[in-house]
């Protein structure tokens, strides 16, 4: 589930900005090749800039891509990882002999002009990797005791490779034809042997990015924008005017869409899993805590609020008070009509109550069978036996719709209690002492509100006079 949430396919407005991003590039990249040939210079600032962005955009890239080979075991995406690996390992010595950084290093023979080898394997080895993983894909998963085994090789066969690639530059283990001179100009073993061979390396990979992914999920989208981005930037780099021309420059940007299409994908994935993850721990915690039938809360929810509200009563020194509800004679009503009627007579109790309570503090709840509570903090005795009064006013008053269309009246008993909480297993005494009021009340008739004994409010106020003038005693016990 998580790498299916992960690896979804893109939405109407992500495909369409796919789309607009894709015709930029071209748009850009044929405006470049036809009139971008004029000299700029270096400029040392863009340089760096450009390659700090590919460097992180693509260890950023390779990361959250071997992340998802972790999850889903699918060695395309440990291809993937590899490729962008691949660019964060050869892109900053590329970039630092672009701008002749080791010149004063009597050790490193070499000069700006053979970075054009390190950025030939560099847009070689991408696209390659980038097929490879691509027509990948769909294969085995990979067992997850053999997970190890296939990262330490590939990784370390890729890293080997990079680094032979790497130090036979810097040190000129071999050697190797000038493809660009020192004034700058492309030598014709870029133009017509190299330059294609990385052209063509990045159509093929375009080309399987396209048919095997089928734009089927988000990172294989933006795959194919940046298999884009790399074949027009092989483009005009090549042609589209020597180094440290118009064209040059423009062909860096595109070098850096290439490094950070799929990370923007990943991220914009993440985020998306994250705001469903939320929606998703929002709906369980409201199915977990309002009871089906009725909509109000449920007695998880009821008990997890009156632990609540008693202790900021005992911290807060105000009162707490709770209303129980029982329906009159509801195993009548549901031998009389079935029920199917018992669930609308529940329901229509539950609307009654709904319709008295008003703030949003107040907790209604159905807490079993034809039993309610509404959990009332910072609330009198008298204001809360008002409440409980209205509540019952407006069951006695309005009729409860059954099946067949019949209105039929319903009554109920309600029992209050209030306190101002000394310590927290108090919750159970204000449960208690409504829950006597409620059965006063049935012995009394039914369809009343029934309070608390005089002899236990007077107790009660005692001995909360006593604590509100040692207010240690709530420390101490």
């Amino acid at each position: 589930m998580q790498h299916e949430l992960l690896n979804s396919a893109p939405g109407k407005g992500q495909y369409i900005f796919i789309a607009i991003s894709a015709v930029l590039v071209l748009l850009g990249s044929i405006w470049t090749v036809g009139s971008a040939q004029e000299q700029l210079g270096m400029a040392l600032g863009f340089v760096g800039i450009y390659g700090t962005t590919v460097f992180i955009s693509a260890v950023v890239t390779a990361i959250l891509l071997f992340s998802q080979f972790k999850v889903t075991r699918r060695l395309t995406f440990l291809c993937l990882s590899i490729a962008y690996s691949w660019v964060a390992l050869l892109a900053p010595f590329q970039v630092v002999l672009l701008a002749d950084a080791f010149s004063s290093l009597s050790f490193i023979s070499a000069s700006s002009t053979d970075a054009a080898w390190l950025w030939t394997f560099w847009h070689v080895g991408f696209p390659v990797l980038i097929s490879i993983g691509m027509l990948l894909n769909g294969s085995k998963f990979v067992a997850k005791r053999k997970f190890k085994l296939w990262s330490s090789v590939l990784l370390t066969t890729a890293g080997f490779i990079a680094s032979l690639i790497i130090l036979s530059t810097l040190f000129s283990w071999w050697p190797l034809p000038n493809l660009i001179d020192l004034s700058y100009q492309y030598s014709d073993m870029l133009s017509v042997v190299v330059g294609p061979i990385v052209i063509l390396s990045c159509i093929v990979a375009l080309f399987t990015v396209i048919v095997k992914g089928q734009f089927s999920s988000s990172i294989y989208s933006w795959l194919a924008v940046a298999m884009l981005a790399a074949t027009c930037e092989g483009i005009v780099t090549i042609y589209g005017g020597s180094r440290f021309s118009y064209g040059w420059y423009t062909a860096r940007v595109l070098s850096i869409v290439s490094s950070s299409a799929v990370a923007i994908a990943l991220v914009i994935e993440t985020i998306s899993l994250q705001h469903k993850v939320i929606d998703q721990n929002q709906s369980l915690r409201k199915m977990a805590s309002t009871d089906e039938l009725t909509g109000l809360a449920n007695r998880r929810e009821l008990d997890e609020r009156l632990k609540e509200e008693t202790l900021r009563s005992m911290r807060e020194r105000t009162p707490l008070s709770l209303i129980l509800l029982d329906v009159d004679r509801f195993k009548r009503f549901n031998d009389s009509y079935g029920h199917i009627n018992g669930d609308r007579c529940l329901q229509h109790v539950a609307d009654c109550i709904r319709e008295a309570v008003h703030r949003y503090i107040d907790l209604p709840a159905r807490y079993g069978g034809e039993e309610f509570a509404v959990l009332l903090p910072n609330t009198e005795e008298e204001a809360a036996v008002e409440l409980a009064e209205e509540i019952r006013s407006v069951i006695e008053e309005t009729s409860c719709n059954l099946e067949s269309g019949k209105q039929v009246m319903v009554t109920a008993s309600l029992g209050v209690a209030s306190l101002v909480a000394n310590h927290a297993e108090e919750s159970l005494e204000l449960f208690r002492i409504a829950d006597a009021a409620l059965y006063r009340a049935k012995d009394a008739g039914r369809n009343r509100v029934g309070r608390p004994s005089d002899s236990w409010n007077h107790s009660r106020q005692k001995k909360e006079a006593k604590i509100d003038s040692n207010i240690h005693f709530l420390r101490h016990g």
